[in-house]
Protein backbone atom coordinates (compact mmCIF):
# COMPACT_ATOMS: atom_id res chain seq x y z
CA UNK A 1 0.00 0.00 0.00
CA UNK A 2 1.52 3.44 -1.04
CA UNK A 3 2.02 6.37 1.32
CA UNK A 4 1.99 9.90 0.03
CA UNK A 5 3.85 12.66 1.82
CA UNK A 6 2.56 15.54 1.61
CA UNK A 7 2.52 19.22 3.52
CA UNK A 8 -0.60 21.64 3.39
CA UNK A 9 0.59 24.90 1.76
CA UNK A 10 -1.62 27.91 1.24
CA UNK A 11 -2.85 30.82 3.13
CA UNK A 12 -1.93 30.56 6.67
CA UNK A 13 -2.72 29.46 8.80
CA UNK A 14 -0.47 25.83 7.31
CA UNK A 15 2.47 24.28 7.64
CA UNK A 16 5.17 26.20 6.90
CA UNK A 17 3.53 28.79 8.98
CA UNK A 18 3.61 26.39 11.65
CA UNK A 19 6.82 25.65 11.01
CA UNK A 20 7.87 29.46 11.07
CA UNK A 21 6.64 29.85 14.80
CA UNK A 22 8.73 26.75 15.52
CA UNK A 23 11.63 28.61 14.04
CA UNK A 24 11.37 31.11 16.00
CA UNK A 25 12.89 29.41 18.66
CA UNK A 26 15.98 28.11 16.85
CA UNK A 27 17.04 31.53 15.20
CA UNK A 28 16.78 34.02 18.19
CA UNK A 29 20.01 32.29 19.51
CA UNK A 30 22.46 31.81 16.19
CA UNK A 31 21.32 35.50 15.52
CA UNK A 32 22.08 36.66 18.54
CA UNK A 33 25.67 35.19 18.68
CA UNK A 34 26.13 36.92 15.38
CA UNK A 35 24.16 40.03 15.59
CA UNK A 36 24.82 40.72 19.38
CA UNK A 37 22.40 43.93 19.39
CA UNK A 38 19.42 41.99 18.27
CA UNK A 39 17.06 41.70 20.90
CA UNK A 40 14.21 39.67 19.46
CA UNK A 41 13.78 38.10 16.01
CA UNK A 42 9.84 36.76 14.80
CA UNK A 43 8.94 35.68 11.52
CA UNK A 44 5.02 36.24 11.68
CA UNK A 45 2.63 33.34 10.10
CA UNK A 46 1.25 35.79 8.40
CA UNK A 47 4.26 35.88 6.01
CA UNK A 48 4.19 32.48 5.50
CA UNK A 49 6.79 30.63 7.54
CA UNK A 50 10.44 32.75 6.32
CA UNK A 51 8.98 35.51 4.09
CA UNK A 52 8.84 38.21 6.66
CA UNK A 53 10.94 38.98 9.40
CA UNK A 54 10.36 41.60 12.37
CA UNK A 55 13.62 42.41 14.42
CA UNK A 56 14.40 44.41 17.19
CA UNK A 57 17.43 45.57 18.32
CA UNK A 58 19.36 47.90 20.74
CA UNK A 59 20.38 50.61 18.00
CA UNK A 60 23.90 52.14 18.63
CA UNK A 61 24.66 53.91 15.41
CA UNK A 62 22.56 55.95 12.51
CA UNK A 63 22.47 53.21 9.91
CA UNK A 64 22.32 50.57 12.10
CA UNK A 65 19.19 49.39 10.88
CA UNK A 66 20.38 48.79 6.97
CA UNK A 67 23.43 47.12 8.14
CA UNK A 68 21.50 44.57 10.02
CA UNK A 69 18.99 44.32 7.19
CA UNK A 70 22.03 42.83 4.66
CA UNK A 71 23.40 40.99 7.70
CA UNK A 72 20.43 39.05 7.95
CA UNK A 73 19.95 38.28 4.47
CA UNK A 74 23.15 37.55 3.89
CA UNK A 75 23.81 35.03 7.26
CA UNK A 76 22.05 32.05 6.90
CA UNK A 77 21.14 30.85 3.93
CA UNK A 78 17.06 30.50 4.35
CA UNK A 79 17.21 33.85 4.85
CA UNK A 80 18.08 34.70 1.34
CA UNK A 81 14.72 33.90 1.04
CA UNK A 82 13.63 36.39 3.16
CA UNK A 83 11.62 39.02 1.31
CA UNK A 84 10.82 41.26 3.71
CA UNK A 85 12.20 43.20 7.02
CA UNK A 86 11.03 45.20 9.85
CA UNK A 87 13.71 46.44 11.91
CA UNK A 88 12.03 48.22 15.16
CA UNK A 89 13.63 49.48 18.60
CA UNK A 90 14.14 47.32 21.73
CA UNK A 91 10.98 48.81 23.22
CA UNK A 92 8.85 47.06 20.97
CA UNK A 93 7.70 43.81 21.06
CA UNK A 94 7.74 42.17 17.92
CA UNK A 95 4.97 39.68 18.07
CA UNK A 96 2.67 42.45 18.81
CA UNK A 97 1.72 43.90 15.86
CA UNK A 98 -0.44 46.63 17.24
CA UNK A 99 3.34 47.66 18.21
CA UNK A 100 4.81 46.89 15.02
CA UNK A 101 2.73 48.80 13.39
CA UNK A 102 2.70 52.07 15.64
CA UNK A 103 6.71 51.98 15.16
CA UNK A 104 5.99 51.74 11.12
CA UNK A 105 3.56 54.62 10.66
CA UNK A 106 5.33 56.73 13.91
CA UNK A 107 9.57 55.80 13.03
CA UNK A 108 9.38 55.63 9.24
CA UNK A 109 9.63 58.20 6.47
CA UNK A 110 8.75 56.24 3.54
CA UNK A 111 11.60 57.35 1.04
CA UNK A 112 14.21 57.40 3.71
CA UNK A 113 13.41 54.42 5.61
CA UNK A 114 12.90 51.76 3.21
CA UNK A 115 15.39 50.03 1.44
CA UNK A 116 14.56 48.12 -1.86
CA UNK A 117 16.85 45.60 -3.45
CA UNK A 118 16.34 43.78 -6.97
CA UNK A 119 17.16 40.64 -8.87
CA UNK A 120 18.68 38.98 -5.61
CA UNK A 121 17.86 35.69 -4.80
CA UNK A 122 14.25 34.09 -3.89
CA UNK A 123 12.59 31.11 -3.69
CA UNK A 124 11.44 29.56 -6.19
CA UNK A 125 8.21 28.59 -4.90
CA UNK A 126 7.69 32.46 -4.81
CA UNK A 127 5.26 33.58 -7.42
CA UNK A 128 5.15 36.34 -7.05
CA UNK A 129 8.90 37.27 -8.34
CA UNK A 130 9.14 38.41 -11.50
CA UNK A 131 11.24 35.56 -12.95
CA UNK A 132 11.81 32.29 -11.38
CA UNK A 133 14.69 32.32 -8.37
CA UNK A 134 15.08 35.98 -8.65
CA UNK A 135 13.08 38.87 -6.84
CA UNK A 136 13.13 41.76 -5.15
CA UNK A 137 13.47 42.27 -1.10
CA UNK A 138 11.85 45.30 0.79
CA UNK A 139 14.03 46.55 4.70
CA UNK A 140 11.89 48.85 6.87
CA UNK A 141 13.65 50.97 9.40
CA UNK A 142 10.94 51.99 12.08
CA UNK A 143 13.43 52.97 14.29
CA UNK A 144 14.16 56.00 15.91
CA UNK A 145 16.67 58.03 13.83
CA UNK A 146 19.96 59.28 15.35
CA UNK A 147 21.82 62.27 14.11
CA UNK A 148 22.87 61.75 10.70
CA UNK A 149 19.73 60.13 9.70
CA UNK A 150 17.51 62.89 10.54
CA UNK A 151 18.05 66.94 11.10
CA UNK A 152 15.12 66.88 13.32
CA UNK A 153 15.48 68.12 16.68
CA UNK A 154 12.72 66.15 18.03
CA UNK A 155 10.92 63.39 17.25
CA UNK A 156 13.87 60.89 16.92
Amino acid sequence: NPIYHSTYTGKPPDEPAILGVALNEVFVPILQKQFPEIVDFYLPPEGCSYRMAVVSIRKSYPGHAKRLMFGIWSFLRQFMYTKFIVVVDDDIDTRNWQEVIWAITTRMDPVRDTTLVDNTPIDYLDFASPVSGLGGKMGLDATNKWPGETSREWGR
